[in-house]
Parts: structure tokens; sequence; C-alpha cells
């Protein structure tokens, strides 16, 4: 962790707007103040066609340097967020009932 820390110093001066979290899936790069993480931005505005309008109305509750942040971030650091959305397509709804029974919803 202590080694980490300076590289994402680093990475928020380069990309403000962008900050580090802990959750179940790691620490990663997140909108400041929205609880999004970067990539959940990139893949929407990539679902949109990489049209920032598109990606605007997906997300009206973010202001305009918010978008700015995440798209900037991608664009400094794509090899990190290329690789978090390699993982999460492989979450198939296959892979989702074989990994993840209790998320199932429950039969009568």
């Amino acid at each position: 962790m202590t080694a980490e820390l300076p590289e994402e110093a680093v990475r928020m001066r380069r990309a403000a707007g962008v900050v580090f979290v802990d959750g179940p899936a790691g620490r990663r790069a997140v909108v400041a103040g929205t609880g999004l993480d970067v990539w959940e931005v990139i893949s929407t505005w990539r679902e949109n066609g990489q049209n920032d309008a598109g990606l605007r109305r997906s997300y009206p509750w973010l202001t305009e340097p918010q978008i700015c942040s995440a798209l900037w971030y991608y664009e400094i650091y794509p090899k990190e967020i290329e690789a978090r959305l390699d993982q999460e397509a492989q979450w198939t709804p296959e892979r989702v009932r074989r990994e993840l029974p209790f998320a199932q919803p429950r039969r009568c």
C-alpha cells in the first residue's frame, strides 16, 4: 500500500477529479464525488459509440469536469482501464450462476 500511494498521488495530479478508493474488487480509480469507477464511465462511453453527448445523456448528474476527468484518465492510463474492461467482460450470465449462486432469484 505504501508503494501505491505516491503513484496514486501522481495519477490524481495528472487527472484531476479522479480519486482512488478501496472496495471488494480492490483499489480503483473513481470519478470524485460520484462513486462511479472510471471503467464504468468508459464502458458507457463506448456503448454510446464514443459519443460524449450520449455519455452525458447516460449520466445527466455528472458535471462536465467529472466527465472530462474520466475521459482524460482513460487517455492517460488506457492499459489499466482496458484490463478492467476485459475483466468485467468475463462476467457472463453463466459465470454468475456458477460462481455466485446466492445471487440468483429464489424460485418458490
